[in-house]
């Protein structure tokens, strides 16, 4: 495996409140401008909904929030700089962005995990 460098730009991030569910859904039954959804990223493979967890949901992730430290789209560095740290700590990611910031969710189970990895980066954290 190779290793790549990063150099890390500090973002202020902040862990949204609640709980989310990732689900892949067909492109017909996603309802737009609900408040129950949070994200919804349309690709060539299919449609994955962000949205409030339900009762019913067993894997339930949460959502930071990096608007803190908003960015334009020719800014390097912006979203490598939260997944990575994530990533060399072992969280899983999943990441949707704006055309000024990002939106990285991490299980609800790996909480504490994600951020202390955050806070070591250099970033500051939210609640």
């Amino acid at each position: 495996m190779a290793v790549i460098t990063v150099d890390v730009v500090p973002q202020h991030l902040a862990l949204l409140d609640g709980e989310y569910a990732v689900e892949p859904v067909s492109g017909e039954s996603v309802p737009i401008g609900s408040d129950y959804e949070l994200a919804v990223v349309r690709a060539p493979d299919g449609t994955t909904r962000v949205r409030r967890a339900s009762e019913t949901d067993r894997e339930r992730w949460l959502a930071f929030y990096s608007g803190g430290t908003a960015h334009g789209l020719e800014t390097p560095g912006m979203t490598v700089s939260v997944i990575a740290p994530l990533s060399a700590a072992g969280c899983p990611i999943f990441v949707a962005s704006t055309a000024t910031a990002d939106l990285v969710l991490v299980p609800l189970t790996h909480r504490q995990l994600a951020v202390d990895a955050l806070i070591a980066a250099g970033h500051t954290v939210a609640d």
